[in-house]
């Protein structure tokens, strides 16, 4: 239904629509389900080609603005966060919020969601804008693109020895510069592109991300509460 959609109307309007109902959904583990299927959407489908182009440059105040106005409703899903900002080519802010995931509930359903990550990022959509390089062939321009191998060495720790954790780990062999990780970081580039980049609150951005996830760390506390209290009443 959303991908018709796309193709009869304005596909940035139905995904910041979309975007504003989600962030005030107070069933929050429908929110994060909604948020990681739209996401899929976007990054997988042939009718928001045009859409995905928009967000890899944010040249524009108003491709900013949607990044943000996505980014907000996406802290729903932790993965499809990060995910929004390999996109987005904010590569310094992925690595920022995957330090983030250490303070997260590590469920089964998340590492799932980062095994379908690492999945993705091996795809078409990850690998190729137009004629331009992208994302995987940005890993061998290490000096500008530093917290881009940062970020997904950052995946690989949080993987379980699997499939997923072997591609990954296969393709971070090929970096060309594997003493990345003690440059300088004031010399890197942060891998946003644009002139109105700067326009964006990354802290704010962070800051909205930590509040939303305590917000469903709070909900799932107290899911198991009830259940627990429940599986007390059969016992009796």
């Amino acid at each position: 239904i959303h991908r018709q959609l796309c193709l009869l109307l304005n596909a940035e309007n139905i995904f910041h629509s979309m975007a504003d109902i989600l962030l005030q959904e107070e069933d929050l583990s429908f929110a994060s389900t909604m948020v990681h299927t739209l996401n899929t959407i976007l990054l997988t489908s042939s009718e928001l080609f045009q859409l995905r182009n928009q967000l890899k440059e944010l040249k524009t105040p108003e491709s900013c603005n949607l990044f943000c106005c996505l980014y907000r409703s996406w802290c729903h899903n932790p993965v499809t966060t990060v995910s929004l900002c390999f996109l987005t080519q904010n590569y310094k802010h992925a690595y920022n919020l995957i330090q983030k995931f250490g303070d997260l509930d590590v469920t089964v359903d998340f590492l799932t969601e980062v095994d379908k990550l690492v999945q993705l990022i091996k795809c078409s959509i990850f690998t190729y804008k137009e004629e331009k390089l992208y994302l995987r062939l940005q890993m061998l321009d290490v000096k500008k693109n530093p917290y881009l191998i940062k970020a997904l060495y950052g995946l690989l720790m949080l993987l379980p020895q699997s499939s997923a954790f072997q591609l990954l780990s296969n393709r971070l062999q090929c970096v060309p510069n594997p003493e990345l990780l003690q440059m300088d970081s004031t010399k890197a580039t942060t891998g946003l592109r644009g002139t109105s980049v700067s326009n964006i609150n990354y802290t704010e951005l962070l800051q909205h991300f930590e509040k939303v996830q305590n917000k469903h760390l709070e909900a799932r506390h107290q899911r198991a509460g009830r259940a627990e209290q429940l599986d007390r009443r059969v016992v009796l």
